[in-house]
């Protein structure tokens, strides 16, 4: 037999034994193309994750010192801004530890650059007289700069953040649905990111309240109809 006849012989059994392997196993490529989506989609949601982690990284608010603002915050500014965000609050930590225990000290910052907006918010572990220690710095200087130091609730600060750009992590609590996304757009007309006064919640919420109330009475009347 010449060497032709050799290779279509092995080459007609080679296709033959595939054939019998697929008839064998006919599930098998259906197994293998979900195996691939799912190192695929397992790959894209690490990515994701990785990715979402580092944006946290540069948001203004993606550290755990972003939330704690009330009654007894106080406010700091003219500090030098030229720091990184690191820098600036161990300063301030370091400059009003004498004042008592800090649990708190928050460097607002530009979500895109990462630069100071040139204020903080600090709060201290309530044992009495450290808010006093706290105000008794106005004035003092740090690093040849002027602190101005006053209760943050009246600052405008306290309440809004203006002509903060904010990213896309800022704003995901208030995407996720059109009421949510409405109360971003209200209270960031202008680059502005503001709490409601409580008058306004408590008008939100009656208004909330008497639309849920007149909805279920024309579902009654519906059903009755």
């Amino acid at each position: 037999m010449d060497q032709s006849k050799l290779k279509r012989c092995s080459a007609s059994s080679s296709s033959h034994a595939e054939a019998a392997a697929e008839a064998t196993d006919p599930l098998q490529k259906e197994r293998d193309l979900d195996d691939l989506k799912t190192e695929v989609d397992s790959r894209k949601k690490r990515k994701q994750e990785e990715e979402t982690t580092e944006k946290k990284k540069k948001c203004c608010f993606g550290t755990k010192d972003a939330k704690g603002n009330n009654e007894r915050t106080i406010f700091v500014t003219g500090f030098d801004n030229s720091g990184s965000r690191d820098e600036i609050r161990s300063a301030l930590a370091k400059h009003f530890s004498s004042c008592g225990e800090l649990t708190r000290v928050f460097v607002h910052i530009e979500c895109e650059t990462g630069v100071s907006r040139g204020y903080a918010f600090i709060n201290l572990k309530k044992r009495g007289g450290e808010i006093e220690a706290a105000l008794s710095l106005n004035g003092s200087d740090l690093g040849g700069h002027k602190l101005l130091v006053t209760m943050a609730k009246l600052r405008d600060e306290y309440y809004a953040h203006f002509n903060f750009k904010g990213c896309e992590i800022c704003r995901a609590g208030y995407t996720a649905g059109p009421q949510r996304l409405y109360r971003w757009n209200l209270r960031t007309g202008g680059g502005k990111v503001r709490r409601f006064s409580p008058k306004f919640e408590e008008k939100c919420r009656r208004h909330h309240e008497e639309r849920m109330a007149s909805r279920k009475m024309n579902k009654s009347k519906t059903k009755e109809g």
